[in-house]
């Protein structure tokens, strides 16, 4: 004997059961947590960030100084900073809404990720109100002229300082940095 199934009524039960919510929800939540870490791995393994906590004795292996002094220095973070992490902790508070919406047969979910204006603002350059050191590793940053590096009392960093002159014809080389890396993280978790 063949029955009838109504299959609206059927989508409406299974879309609005809590325990089916909550079972879909665990399976995205692992997704989030696994692009996390992909998106924190990306950032901790560019070599900027690993110059960066290096700390004012780093070589440059970024290469954005042409390989002299470093990035610590030269931006003027004071001995013992971590500048990088800031922007870890932030990366870190990436999460998924407690809330799972359910409509139109489809379950729909919020993922808190903090904006490029939220890691610009805890990744200012310490002698540069405003500006982000984050963002301006691949816009490019100026005085590499300037900037001698070597052993110096006066230095915030204690390898570093900026000379009133330009010694150098020394270009600062922009790379590729955090916006890509923001961007494939947004890709990968199908962001909108």
């Amino acid at each position: 004997m063949a029955g009838k199934i109504n299959k609206k009524a059927l989508e409406k039960a299974i879309f609005t059961n809590r325990a089916v919510k909550k079972m879909v929800r665990n399976i995205v939540q692992k997704e989030v947590e696994k692009e996390k870490i992909l998106f924190r791995a990306d950032f901790e393994s560019h070599p900027v960030t690993q110059e960066l906590d290096g700390g004012e004795t780093a070589s440059n292996n970024s290469g954005t100084l042409g390989g002299y002094g470093n990035l610590f220095s030269f931006l003027g973070f004071n001995n013992g900073a971590n500048p990088t992490a800031p922007v870890k902790t932030l990366i870190q508070k990436i999460a998924l809404d407690r809330n799972v919406q359910s409509s139109s047969n489809t379950f729909k979910f919020k993922v808190n990720i903090p904006s490029k204006e939220d890691f610009a603002a805890v990744s200012r350059m310490p002698w540069e109100g405003g500006r982000s050191w984050l963002l301006d590793i691949e816009r490019g940053i100026s005085g590499l002229g300037a900037y001698l590096y070597g052993r110096f009392k006066s230095s915030r960093s204690g390898t570093g300082i900026q000379s009133k002159y330009n010694y150098a014809n020394r270009r600062f080389q922009n790379v590729k940095y955090f916006s890509e890396m923001y961007s494939k993280f947004l890709r990968r978790l199908g962001a909108k």
